[in-house]
């Protein structure tokens, strides 16, 4: 059982901005589908249409909407599959649920049937599955003013010894267009122009590569990955809605995984968590791969010297960060920061900001008490780190910052 604390939010905050503004650590950034819920799009009017892509939930209610049939019809595919899930147990299974359990049906149907399935109908549920996907997440920055600008401006401000490293489960392509707008070059595994292809010996050498260039993992594919006539991985220019094959790649085996980028992108987490002194910063990510928690806490029980902060938005007991928090109760060095508080050290509790502390630049980061009356010399306040737009507010104060500040 955790013990119940308080957490000086101004001290964590420190800590943070401190392992930010050095250039001796190995740093890294975990983007998960929370992030681009912060890059918001409008519409003609002006009004605010929503994020620019959904989140995991949004882009199963999405592709849901568009393959259930009308209740005049008989049930979809979709629709068939998604009560099969509920009667096994899944109450809400996600879009990544869905894609697990028809791959893994379509591996066994052969010229039969399984669970009501033939394999011709699950080859086309998983090609209209896979072809929404790329049509919801194939979306381009509206402005060269968004988050991840902050975060590609930031990586090229700061010479580095060691290069930061990247890594994301989503399957668009922000990222890569905030890094070359802003002229920050990067390393994601391919090789070449019209058609790059995957070159694992220069993954597994990446060390060998300029500090300068960030390391970009994509440990769940691409919307531009794509198999050419040989069987190899290639990445295009172009994105590719019929590459269904490298989206969410959980239905492969591992001579299938080992041969394309998938297992070679967790060998980087894992390897960048074994480093000594690593840091690595989550975000928009709640623990639902269970893969990846694997990966972390596996590697951080190896590892006392790494350290992971965690940031997530909303509230510290939110019932969709359960496996978050059992990773952090179980890992001292696995700091997980919600709004109202933080479990630090496997010490979960609120954050507390005292009675004078300020901090100019941080007013939409950190939301001290309203109550400037009270007579407490601590009082409750909020720090928002977990909205990835405030994140990025943190790494945009921080970029013009001298080099060297803070090196330890």
């Amino acid at each position: 059982m955790a013990e119940t604390v308080t957490h000086n939010v101004v001290r964590q905050l420190t800590y943070i901005r401190q392992a930010l503004s050095q250039n001796k650590k190995s740093l890294g950034f975990f983007i998960g589908a929370g992030c681009p819920l912060s890059v918001r799009i409008t519409d003609p009017k002006g009004n605010d249409a929503g994020p620019i892509i959904p989140d995991v939930a949004g882009l199963t209610a999405c592709i849901g909407e568009r393959l259930t049939a009308p209740k005049t019809q008989a049930p979809s595919h979709w629709d068939r599959l998604v009560t099969l899930l509920k009667e096994d147990g899944k109450r809400d299974p996600n879009i990544e649920d869905i894609l697990t359990a028809v791959r893994a049906l379509r591996a066994v149907a052969g010229k039969g049937q399984v669970r009501g399935f033939n394999y011709a109908e699950l080859e086309e549920l998983d090609r209209h599955i896979s072809q929404n996907i790329s049509q919801l997440v194939d979306k381009a920055l509206p402005t060269a003013n968004t988050p991840y600008h902050n975060l590609a401006l930031w990586l090229r401000g700061l010479e580095r010894v060691f290069p930061v490293h990247i890594f994301t489960t989503n399957y668009d392509l922000l990222l890569e267009q905030a890094l070359e707008e802003s002229l920050a070059p990067y390393f994601d595994g391919f090789v070449g122009t019209k058609a790059a292809f995957f070159d694992l010996g220069a993954v597994e050498n990446e060390s060998l590569l300029p500090a300068r260039w960030t390391r970009l993992w994509k440990v769940h594919g691409s919307i531009n990955w794509r198999l050419d006539s040989n069987g190899n991985v290639v990445r295009s220019d172009k994105v590719d809605s019929d590459s269904r094959y490298l989206i969410y790649p959980s239905h492969l085996k591992y001579d299938q995984s080992r041969k394309m980028p998938y297992l070679a992108m967790l060998d980087r987490l894992k390897e960048f968590l074994l480093k000594p002194g690593s840091v690595l910063f989550l975000a928009g990510y709640s623990f639902s791969d269970e893969h990846i928690n694997d990966v972390l806490c596996r590697s951080l029980a190896s590892n006392s010297s790494g350290m992971v902060y965690a940031f997530i938005y909303g509230k510290i007991d939110d019932a969709k960060y359960a496996n978050a928090r059992d990773c952090a109760l179980k890992s001292p060095n696995l700091s997980l920061v919600a709004f109202d508080g933080a479990i630090i050290g496997r010490k979960l509790g609120g954050w507390y900001f005292e009675e004078g502390t300020q901090l100019p630049d941080m007013e939409s980061i950190l939301i001290p008490p309203r109550d400037t009356n009270a007579d407490e010399d601590r009082q409750e306040c909020e720090l928002r780190l977990g909205d990835f737009l405030q994140f990025a507010n943190l790494l945009k104060s921080l970029s013009g910052n001298v080099r060297g500040e803070h090196e330890e």
